[in-house]
């Protein structure tokens, strides 16, 4: 995939800026706050739908403005000329969100996730290996939802039962209804089963993408290892469901879900110790980079295309070396890069520097 242009109206501190891309380095330089990062958070948008930074879609919009709109224009070939596709994305101030894709209305999100894939590397993907359990699982989830539409309806529908369980669980004892319970736990595994088998099929692929790029970046010194971690691993659907049933007593009393994929993670492990526990601020750094790059692959992969690569703000979390590392990586596709200091860009050929002060961009 290829970005050929990116329209903003009313959008963030933006009020009317037309940014168009290069086949290569498109990067955007400027000092905080004056509008980088939603530059990045724009075509997040386009792509998935929502935004990264905010829950209230409503927040996106230019202060005193009534509304704000996106307007997206991308190919799947480098030849810039060829298939262009649209993206816009209309919120105005009553929180009513509208996306287009070629002019057609999109009435399920679930039917546009996938089509444009991306993959983003910010300061927040820094949390990924430190972080909660959460931060892990949402870093698969967002590979795996862009790669498999019955992915994406299998985690909404467990999503749904979950929701629909706790509600129950905080009811007094007397008032729960075991038997619907039974019916959610039947549905619930059905759920499970299909998304723990994606899971670790996609776990396998990054396993084996990050061991080959993790060599490259460490000169082979260091040996990396991806485990998913899931108490339903090889289990069918018969056997989920007696777990499931067997946690239920417990539960009503602690009234909460104690078993579920909402409990999953993901261990990295650098020569056999993990790195959120044992391993040196560098390596996390490394081990990171070899994540999301790792993820780039998969996404290439699995889908036939190239996924739009977004960088914000990265390079000052990391070292020189890893920054050439990185650099020369992503000199063969396209990028959008924000950064304060443009300092490590160094004999690149395909590179458009634009600078961004207070919602304006010059080239």
């Amino acid at each position: 995939m290829y970005l050929k242009k990116l329209k903003l109206t009313n959008f963030r501190n933006y009020i009317n800026q037309e940014i168009v891309f290069i086949n290569g380095i498109n990067l955007f330089l400027g000092n905080n706050a004056q509008g980088k990062t939603n530059i990045i958070e724009a075509i997040y948008l386009s792509a998935l739908g929502t935004s990264y930074r905010t829950i209230k879609d409503i927040e996106v919009i230019r202060f005193n403005e009534n509304f704000c709109r996106v307007e997206l224009e991308y190919t799947k070939y480098d030849d810039y000329i060829s298939d262009s596709h649209h993206i816009e994305v209309y919120i105005d101030n009553n929180n009513i969100k509208n996306i287009k894709e070629d002019s057609v209305k999109v009435t399920k999100l679930i039917d546009h996730v996938g089509r444009l894939p991306i993959v983003i590397f910010s300061p927040d993907s820094l949390d990924i290996l430190k972080g909660s359990p959460q931060k892990r699982r949402k870093f698969l989830d967002m590979i795996c939802c862009q790669l498999s539409k019955s992915y994406y309806i299998n985690l909404q529908e467990y999503n749904k039962c979950l929701k629909i369980k706790n509600s129950l669980l905080k009811k007094n004892i007397k008032d729960i209804d075991r038997d619907y319970i039974s019916i959610i736990h039947d549905k619930m595994s059905e759920y499970i089963y299909n998304i723990v088998f994606f899971r670790n099929e996609i776990i396998e692929l990054i396993q084996k993408k990050s061991k080959i790029i993790h060599n490259k970046l460490t000169d082979s010194k260091e040996d990396l290892k991806i485990k998913y971690l899931s108490d339903f691993t090889n289990l069918n659907k018969d056997k989920i469901k007696i777990i499931l049933d067997k946690y239920f007593e417990i539960e009503i009393f602690r009234k909460s879900s104690l078993k579920g994929i909402q409990r999953d993670d993901i261990a990295v492990y650098i020569n056999e110790l993990e790195v959120d526990k044992y391993c040196s601020q560098g390596q996390n750094r490394t081990a990171l980079l070899t994540l999301k790059l790792a993820e780039f692959e998969v996404l290439i992969e699995k889908k036939q295309v190239v996924p739009i690569l977004l960088l914000d703000d990265i390079m000052s979390e990391l070292d020189q070396s890893r920054i050439s590392f990185l650099l020369n990586y992503i000199e063969q596709y396209q990028s959008i890069i924000t950064t304060t200091d443009a300092e490590f860009i160094k004999n690149i050929e395909k590179i458009k520097i634009s600078k961004v002060l207070n919602g304006t961009i010059e080239n």
